[in-house]
């Protein structure tokens, strides 16, 4: 009872961290990948993010999707591929990868009841490896037997027969000349037998597959002269395997093709019933082809530009070309497929640009709508005409979203299939104080437009490269200050705009500008007072820049290396100015003149409430080691309450907003790395509860991922308190009683969650993560 009754109450608790927080992005956008349908349960299905540390899990057969797991690294972005699910259907393994050469790269088998690591195969070690290509487990129960194909300065493939404490290598490319591996993988039921599928071979021999019976010992070459990119082995019947053509560019010519044996890769033969390009266009290679685990005879061959199905084991084919390279949202080239057990009919593609679903087996796809996309550049609530608009980037330009219709109007969006110059969106500044005005950088010109940017007008030409901050005059629209920085200096530029043909700049000279303009703040009562940051220093002026005043000289700890990020003024309150610098956030009542810190640690961004004074909201973007978070106070920073990264998914946050709805509630809007635009609701009349979910205690546990010992730390010092640890799914495994620190040493690797009970205080819950 006391189990089931702490798994309800873990339940709740996650449902009040989470309930409140949604997924707000465009569904057009979404970018998901390496589809698993679940062997046991209809309709559901895993997934991952396009990019990033997410597993997502849909429980509608992809209609609505949630995070089931997120590696943890809050401050990083790792990604996940290879996504597969063991035989038993309990246990999903997938690679990790954290950049070419980390050590941290590796397989992992995750335990889908518990969410705790089953086995990690690590990197061989004492070896050049940049990255995992592809890895094979035997599926035995035990899951001992593993090979790794990986890449570096040479290609290489390894096997472990221990769950990779040790590794053989059974190929070495660098004892070849020219020799690049494309694939490497093992039977799934025989581990003697492993195949490499190649570009060159010995004695400059381009292509070829290569065989070994006895586990890498010895090889056999076959489809000699042939340049493969991809092999597939048949789970039902090992003996059938196909593979693929790779790019035959800067090689003796190829056709692009698929070949099939039937005899364990002895023979083969060309299956000739596949109809391919005739353009001389693109690469021309069968990157992945899947054949379906619950009715073998079914082959997708995920080629460049076509998908090719086949549903009596290469009898006959039918082939169906796309045009994704050329608009940008069609099927491109496939990175994998997954088939539903349930119906054999439905397919689902993993897609370089959106991910596809088929019901006839793969023949004809429709895209899968999900709000999962790479978020970037700023993210702004604006209120227009009484409408509250939210503008955010995707894919290199920006789409503005009226939050009482829902409808959205895209703002120079580029398809999937293109990527502006230099790789990054726009820079882009909105006016919160008129609608529709927002200044742009581009081609060396700052740019001013009145509709969101969908046409603009230059009217400031600078070599500068770094486009800082813009502020219009609240009283006069034709009035715009912005600031901009060539790697030394910054520069104050005040434009009158009121001739948009010959605009009027004026540089204003400023006694230090020696770092970035990140804060402009124009006195919404008064146009004359104006506020600019400069690195760690505030200046004001009172004559509209003829003059200027250092405010910041000792300022509560404002001091270099720190810098402020943001500045604003309290709409409801004229002499209030609050600004966010990389050390807390500071506030003035008297018109900027004297300051008081009210927040220790990095915030990007402050908003004051639109509805209730005294309400204010920080945003912290994910940093170096600095996690994100949200702060909020309704009592003017005299307390605060916090969410963290783990409220977020551990997510990377680009960007953040807050939509102040009424006195007592405000939305805040996360721009993220992978997950799209995050929504949260926060109510100001919870402050103050006792509840676990938000309330904000004094006890640290450390370290955190932690391996043998955890500690626990209370400001209060208590003396008498009772820890309980359960694993993930509400089991139970270790208890303590007044003791600081607790080994958890015998404990598995995953998630674990503990609960601090002490006298007179409300029970604290903690996530652990033993590693």
């Amino acid at each position: 009872m006391k189990k089931k009754a702490f798994i309800l109450f873990f339940i709740l608790i996650l449902q009040f961290t989470y309930a409140q927080v949604s997924f707000a992005g465009n569904p057009e956008y979404g970018q998901l990948r390496n589809f698993v349908y679940d062997k046991t349960v209809p309709n559901k299905i895993y997934a991952t993010t396009y990019i990033d540390k997410h597993i997502m899990v849909s429980n509608d057969s992809g209609t609505s999707w949630n995070v089931l797991y997120t590696l943890p690294y809050p401050q990083s972005v790792p990604n996940i591929s290879q996504m597969r699910l063991t035989n038993n259907g309990t246990a999903l393994s997938f690679i990790q990868y954290f950049g070419l050469g980390s050590s941290l790269n590796k397989v992992i088998l995750l335990d889908l009841q518990s969410l705790s690591v089953l086995k990690e195969y690590n990197i061989p070690p004492n070896e050049t490896i940049g990255s995992i290509s592809n890895y094979s487990i035997l599926d035995n129960g035990n899951m001992d037997t593993a090979t790794m194909f990986t890449k570096g300065d040479n290609d290489k493939f390894f096997k472990t027969t221990n769950g990779g404490t040790t590794w053989t290598k059974v190929f070495d490319a660098a004892n070849y000349e020219n020799v690049f591996l494309n694939d490497a993988i093992m039977d799934p039921t025989d581990p003697q037998k492993l195949y490499i599928v190649r570009n060159g071979g010995p004695g400059n021999v381009d292509g070829g597959l290569l065989k070994s019976t006895d586990a890498g010992a010895t090889w056999t070459e076959k489809l000699n002269g042939l340049i493969l990119q991809s092999i597939a082995i048949n789970p039902v019947n090992p003996d059938i395997m196909y593979v693929g053509s790779g790019i035959t560019w800067g090689f003796p010519a190829q056709h692009e093709a698929v070949y099939k044996s039937t005899d364990a890769g002895n023979t083969w033969t060309e299956q000739t019933g596949i109809i391919w390009s005739t353009s001389n266009f693109g690469a021309k290679n069968v990157p992945k082809i899947e054949i379906n685990p619950y009715k073998p005879g079914h082959v997708v061959v995920l080629a460049d530009d076509r998908v090719v199905v086949t549903t009596d084991d290469g009898i006959t084919w039918t082939t169906t070309p796309h045009a994704g390279s050329t608009d940008g949202s069609s099927y491109f080239y496939g990175i994998d497929a997954s088939f539903d057990p349930n119906n054999l009919n439905n397919v689902i593609i993993s897609n370089n640009l959106f991910p596809k679903f088929s019901s006839d087996g793969g023949v004809t796809l429709t895209s899968i709508a999900n709000p999962f996309f790479n978020g970037m550049g700023k993210i702004n609530i604006i209120n227009d005409n009484g409408t509250d608009k939210l503008m955010y980037g995707v894919q290199y330009g920006y789409t503005v979203k009226n939050l009482t219709n829902n409808q959205e109007t895209p703002i120079n969006v580029m398809p999937l299939n293109q990527t502006p110059l230099g790789g990054k969106i726009g820079l882009m500044f909105i006016d919160k104080k008129h609608a529709g005005r927002v200044y742009t950088y581009k081609s060396n010109n700052i740019n001013v437009s009145d509709d969101y940017g969908a046409t603009v007008t230059p009217f400031y030409n600078t070599l500068d490269l770094g486009f800082t901050a813009a502020e219009t005059d609240p009283s006069n629209k034709n009035i715009a200050w912005i600031a901009t920085f060539n790697g030394v200096n910054a520069t104050l530029i005040k434009s009158d705009l009121t001739n948009i043909g010959n605009p009027v700049n004026n540089i204003i000279t400023l006694p230090y500008n020696e770092d970035y303009i990140y804060g402009i703040k124009v006195n919404q009562n008064n146009s004359n007072e104006v506020l600019v940051t400069v690195g760690n220093r505030l200046f004001k002026t009172t004559n509209s820049g003829t003059s200027w005043t250092e405010i910041t000289a000792g300022l509560q700890g404002l001091i270099l290396p720190n810098i402020a990020l943001s500045l604003v003024q309290n709409p409801l309150n004229a002499s209030q100015y609050t600004m966010a610098a990389s050390n807390g956030i500071y506030t003035s009542i008297d018109a900027g003149n004297t300051w008081s810190k009210i927040h220790d640690g990095m915030v990007n961004k402050v908003e004051h409430s639109t509805k209730q004074n005294g309400q204010i909201i920080g945003i912290t973007n994910t940093y170096l080691s600095t996690p994100p978070k949200v702060i909020y106070t309704n009592n003017g920073g005299t307390s605060w309450q916090e969410k963290t990264a783990s409220n977020y998914f551990s997510t990377v946050v680009i960007d953040g907003t807050a939509r102040f709805v009424d006195a007592t509630t405000v939305e805040i809007y996360l721009t993220t790395y992978s997950l799209g635009i995050l929504k949260d609701v926060i109510s100001f009349t919870n402050l103050g509860t006792s509840n676990p979910g938000i309330i904000k205690d004094d006890i640290s546990i450390y370290p955190n991922p932690a391996q043998d010992v955890i500690n626990i730390k209370s400001g209060k010092n208590y003396t008498k308190f009772k820890v309980t640890i359960y694993s993930a799914a509400g089991q139970l495994v270790l208890t303590s009683e007044n003791k600081s620190s607790i080994d958890i040493s015998g404990l598995t690797k995953g998630v674990y969650l503990l609960k601090i009970d002490q006298p007179n205080t409300p029970t604290i819950i903690k996530k652990v993560i033993k590693k």
